[in-house]
């Protein structure tokens, strides 16, 4: 073989080693970028070729010199790093495996695994280059199906979060009252319990229960409504006890939650629907809100299930990236949930830049669903993932690369030493 070939085959080193040391730069220059992932080349020998006619050993053993080395891969560092609590709602890390799902300016779908997202001027979920967060957004549209849900079986879409959407009020249909009667009232006693409620617009308004003992172990209730609202059926009866205090009868009925009162007919005035609400005297497991105990008459506890309406105060995401507002009216609605895609061969992705990736033949199409199904991670809201660049190992193989690279350059001063040397014999 000439001597040129250990030119080359030192010239193959120095190449390769070169472009580990670009990918170890590269790797150490994002060591603070959010969510990107390391690389490391994998080398491989070139071809070898024979040395003379036969290329064998007496014993048939080939003899063969290599040719150098080359850059058969890059491999992409896709290993979990640790995370960064922010303290901004709509940052996200993902735990596990998956990619976010971006839709560029272009058009294009590109995947990340950097959540550091926001909302531009239109509402939309966009990550720093602008690209809009894809997922699934709730249905607004009245009388289908899956009104006020995120459907995920829709098609994909951009996220967009309206800042201001509102929640619609909730009339009230049931109203609580933990309420003790004094068993050692005199007949005649009376305790008012006044229940805020709502109507079909999300007004608020009061409903007043007044009981009177009418006798030992025996108390009418009236609920009553300021005029002009009125108030028919159901808004009088009476309540009876055990000498041990505890509810024996509604309206002459057995205490249990069928035979509890309905306020009905309650009409607000103003154009509101005419409302009824069923007052639980009695819970679902049959055990009683009101008591006649020794004990000063007063109500100890209150619950009522409507609600006026509220607009959006904050967001938060939680592990399966359903992103849910809170509302002023103290309603927690889901809005909208991410979109995650995972692919067969990671490792074929092509990087798009600002920290994305693209499909590719190698990779395969993505498989797009929820967090935390179908292999996919979960979602840390109000984090991000950091690089996963390991400072001491990349300072370890930046010294591997340099001293490659040197013994490469030697190589190759070596041999032309022997080249110059050789030229010489003819002198």
């Amino acid at each position: 073989m000439s001597l040129y070939s250990a030119f080359y085959a030192s010239l193959s080193g120095l190449s390769s080693n070169a472009n580990a040391l670009n990918l170890i730069g590269n790797n150490l220059s994002n060591i603070n970028t959010v969510g990107f992932k390391g690389s490391s080349a994998d080398f491989g020998s070139i071809f070898s070729s024979s040395l003379g006619g036969t290329g064998t050993a007496g014993n048939g053993d080939p003899i063969q010199f290599g040719l150098g080395v080359q850059v058969n891969s890059v491999s992409q560092n896709f290993a979990q790093a640790s995370f960064q609590s922010t303290g901004s709602a709509l940052n996200m890390a993902l735990q596990g495996n998956g990619f976010f799902t971006l839709q560029t300016t272009y058009g294009t779908q590109v995947f990340t695994r950097a959540g550091n997202f926001s909302q531009n001027n239109q509402g939309y979920l966009v990550a720093p280059d602008g690209s809009k967060v894809m997922g699934w957004n709730r249905d607004t549209t009245v009388g289908s199906p899956t009104y006020g849900q995120v459907n995920t079986s829709a098609a994909l879409a951009p996220i967009r979060i309206d800042a201001g959407a509102t929640a619609g009020a909730s009339p009230t249909a049931n109203i609580r009252l933990g309420v003790n009667l004094n068993s050692a009232a005199a007949v005649g006693s009376t305790l008012t319990a006044p229940v805020q409620v709502y109507d079909s617009q999300g007004n608020a308004q009061n409903i007043n229960i007044t009981y009177t003992k009418t006798a030992d172990n025996t108390w009418g209730y009236a609920a009553s409504v300021t005029a002009p609202a009125t108030i028919g059926s159901g808004a009088t009866g009476t309540l009876t006890f055990s000498p041990s205090g505890n509810l024996l009868t509604i309206n002459g009925n057995t205490p249990t939650s069928a035979n509890n009162p309905v306020l009905g007919s309650i009409n607000w005035g103003n154009g509101t629907a005419t409302q009824s609400i069923t007052w639980d005297v009695v819970n679902a497991d049959n055990s009683s809100n009101v008591t006649q105990y020794a004990a000063t008459s007063g109500v100890n506890s209150s619950f009522q299930d409507g609600y006026g309406s509220g607009t959006l105060q904050s967001l938060s995401v939680d592990q399966n990236g359903i992103i849910s507002g809170t509302f002023t009216n103290g309603q927690v609605m889901p809005l909208a949930q991410v979109a995650l895609s995972t692919f067969n061969n990671m490792n074929g992705l092509v990087q798009a830049g600002n920290n994305t990736w693209a499909q590719s033949l190698a990779s395969g199409t993505p498989t797009i669903g929820v967090a935390n199904s179908g292999g996919r991670g979960g979602i840390l809201g109000s984090n991000l993932e950091l690089s996963n660049v390991d400072m001491a190992s990349e300072f370890t193989d930046l010294i591997l690369a340099q001293n490659g690279y040197q013994a490469n350059s030697k190589a190759i001063t070596t041999t032309n030493a022997l080249l110059q040397a050789t030229l010489n014999m003819v002198q």
